[in-house]
């Protein structure tokens, strides 16, 4: 197959190394073996091999592990129903940061809209293909299209490890207390000064009102506020016994709005 590939595209007349091959996830590789072997000659041939449709077959993961793969493209499916589904949403977020965790640039296919290009690049999305950045054309028309289209600023990095890698460092060196609580007011990150105001430790996963009731209360009742009339808000209240401190406190919420949970300074 390596050798079919490589002269047909010679006979055309076009480079080797500007070519691909798209594996789709449901294709049927019954040999994984003769798939690597096959795949690892043509890469060695300037071939770039990529996985299409990702998120559509039962085999993702296992196909990933199993062959030396380029690029990662998201299925068309996921893309067309984020702006609407949170869950997929999720999905395209957490297919973004498993491909650059592998060094792979991630592809979103079947980009129809501005929103869900704007959406991508929140995301950190590498690329993306689609009827918004142009249909179907002959050649000669292609060509009459270059430029037409204005370039936009690329993403910065804003994969899933390298914000963690910036929350990380913020949390361990704020001089401050920080704390960040679901909608159900369960700590999901503190830092080192918050546990030490706190004086306890192994906060995660721990309801807030264990350990800090009167920010609790204060939260519960301005919850619904908080979706509407507050952006942010600031308590003057007590922790432990009688220390008095205060809080700061602001919404997180996610591409559409949607309060996700709160993120708490105390001083």
């Amino acid at each position: 197959m390596p050798e079919l590939f490589e002269g047909a595209v010679k006979a055309s007349g076009f480079p080797l190394s500007r070519t691909q091959i798209e594996i789709t996830e449901t294709a049927i590789i019954d040999d994984v073996e003769a798939a690597r072997e096959t795949i690892n000659r043509l890469r060695e041939k300037g071939v770039r091999i990529v996985l299409d449709d990702f998120g559509t077959g039962y085999s993702s993961l296992t196909r990933l592990e199993a062959l030396p793969f380029d690029k990662l493209k998201i299925d068309a499916s996921f893309i067309h129903s984020m702006l609407e589904s949170r869950h997929s949403r999720k999905i395209v977020s957490a297919v973004i940061g498993l491909g650059h965790s592998l060094g792979m640039p991630v592809v979103a296919e079947g980009v129809e809209t501005e929103r869900q290009a704007h959406m991508l690049v929140h995301l950190g999305c590498d690329l993306a293909q689609g009827w918004l950045f142009g249909r179907p054309v002959n050649a000669k028309s292609i060509l009459s299209q270059r430029g037409q289209r204005p370039q936009e600023p690329l993403p910065v990095d804003l994969s899933t490890n390298q914000c963690l890698a910036e929350l990380e460092a913020i949390y361990a060196g704020a001089p401050i207390g920080l704390c960040f609580v679901d909608r159900q007011l369960r700590v999901l990150k503190t830092n080192p000064r918050f546990a030490g105001m706190l004086a306890t430790k192994m906060l995660e996963g721990r309801s807030l009102s264990e350990f800090f009731p009167a920010a609790t209360a204060a939260l519960e009742r301005d919850r619904d506020a908080y979706g509407t009339a507050l952006s942010t808000a600031t308590y003057h209240l007590t922790r432990g016994t009688s220390t008095p401190c205060q809080v700061n406190v602001a919404p997180a919420r996610d591409e559409f709005g949607e309060i996700i949970g709160f993120f708490m300074v105390v001083v």
